[in-house]
């Protein structure tokens, strides 16, 4: 049980009841010449059980962002998880004496919204010689007493937490530049995952936080623990694949899932970062286009969406934009002022709470169900994969996008024949995720034909839209 003093619990009671931004609206519905009828109905985190979804809550750690301006609207937006980054300079910063209490404002309240906070032990510590570089990009520690100092910090940490986390990532992208080798990292990865399994033998271990696919990283890593009989110290591999269109980055995710399955099949590969700016010249990766906040929109539904249909687990970055030393990280679907407050929710953050709504642990891929995407001389053009609500025993659930060209280069709707088998659609609707719009199909604009539903006439963009039986989308009517 932990313990947190008086000031402490003020301090969170005060989060609670924070307040801030100016709530812009989400994304205009794009008309498509059907029939509204409703909008998604979205849910808060608390009232979700499980999902897949989590989104980037990092860079606290040397308050590029600030909990507080931008908590608020983290439940709302429906994620069960968020990411955030441990911050050892920030919280030791004199020689085994530990100010925890940024720390406790965050994983407390984090979980007290029906989020769960999952940490990357990440960044080293001036304080201690050789301690390593506290930013994107550093060395890890090397020196004998700064690795002794970083094990102190590891295990307090999750001594304090482990109550609130049980999933821990080991660095932060330790390939940047060459900053670490892979051998260094792999020798480090293992030393401090038997530090975390120490105090919280139930614990998911990390692996990686890779900028970009790096399969030889993770191959070093993983034969590194192979050779030390130690492949039960990690549970996934992390990896963040910055591509201007988001739908690009497939053919090298499947090297990596396939190179790691053959170390262990119990190990799977895990999306830990990853998003598009809103505007041109950010900081960091994909500046170098002009984004809006629809296309940004755009990329982070057909990124998530890809993911979620290929199993694998995924966070968006980020909840916030994020004020570097240097110029401002534009990847947040919160907008900021000048002060790091809070100014407006972007069509992200809009089209994420709409997508965290329907597609919760319930809505699962299933084998039987399958639906082609007939467009025209654009063969191959489309993203089109099935799913089937509550646990699969539900009704259809057909998410389609063209997956041609970065989001927002060419936006123009078209329609798309679409033929779905395995599951018969008897009341379809027609759902808009970048705005929420619900829509219904007029009768007979689909058809039974063979053992298939058949749809004609589907409207289909560069962003995510899904067809569906009406029961299995949560809708708010007439809205």
């Amino acid at each position: 049980m932990i313990s947190f003093s008086r000031r402490t619990a003020l301090s969170i009671a005060a989060l609670c009841v924070a307040t801030h931004a100016v709530r812009a609206a989400p994304a205009t519905a794009v008309d498509v010449g059907l029939r509204r009828v409703g909008t998604v109905r979205t849910r808060p985190a608390r009232e979700i059980a499980s999902s897949t979804w989590s989104v980037g809550a990092e860079t606290m750690d040397r308050d590029f962002t600030v909990y507080r301006h931008w908590r608020a609207h983290l439940g709302p937006l429906g994620v069960k998880k968020a990411r955030i980054q441990a911050g050892w300079a920030k919280t030791e910063r004199t020689p085994r004496r530990y100010d925890w209490r940024w720390l406790d404002e965050i994983i407390v309240d984090m979980t007290r919204q029906g989020v769960e906070p999952w940490v990357c032990l990440c960044y080293g510590n001036p304080i201690h010689e050789g301690g390593g570089g506290t930013g994107l990009g550093d060395g890890m520690p090397t020196s004998a007493p700064a690795l002794a100092a970083w094990d102190r910090f590891v295990a307090g940490f999750v001594t304090r937490y482990k109550r609130y986390v049980d999933e821990w990532e080991i660095w932060n992208e330790p390939g940047l530049r060459g900053a670490n080798s892979s051998r260094a990292y792999a020798r480090f990865y293992l030393r401090t995952a038997r530090v975390i399994r120490a105090r919280q033998p139930d614990a998911k271990l990390l692996a990686c936080g890779m900028a970009g696919i790096k399969v030889g990283l993770a191959k070093a890593v993983l034969e590194h623990l192979k050779r030390n009989d130690a492949l039960e110290f990690v549970d996934f591999v992390t990896y963040h694949p910055y591509s201007y269109n988001p739908d690009a980055s497939y053919g090298a995710v499947a090297k990596l899932r396939k190179a790691v399955k053959g170390f262990s099949p119990r190990i799977d590969v895990r999306q830990g970062e990853n998003g598009a700016p809103s505007r041109r010249g950010s900081f960091g990766a994909l500046s170098n286009n002009d984004w809006t906040e629809t296309s940004q929109a755009k990329w982070a539904l057909r990124r998530l969406m890809g993911d979620h249909a290929r199993g694998i687990e995924t966070s968006l970055f980020s909840i916030c934009d994020m004020h570097y030393t240097s110029r401002r990280n534009y990847k947040g679907i919160l907008a900021t002022n000048a002060d790091k407050t809070v100014h407006h929710r972007k069509e992200a953050w809009y089209a994420f709470r709409n997508l965290t709504a329907v597609f919760d642990a319930t809505a699962k891929r299933t084998p039987e169900v399958t639906c082609t995407v007939d467009a025209g001389t654009a063969a191959g053009a489309h993203q089109a994969w099935a799913f089937r609500a509550d646990g699969g025993d539900g009704g259809a659930i057909l998410a389609v996008w063209r997956s041609t060209d970065t989001p927002g280069k060419h936006p123009d709707v078209r329609r798309v024949r679409l033929a779905v088998r395995g599951a018969r659609i008897g009341d379809p609707v027609w759902v808009d995720l970048l705005s929420g719009a619900v829509c219904e199909f007029p009768v007979g604009s689909w058809r039974i034909e063979g053992d298939a539903t058949v749809f004609d006439a589907v409207p289909a963009y560069d962003s995510v839209v899904l067809v569906a039986e009406a029961s299995a989308i949560p809708i708010a009517r007439g809205r």
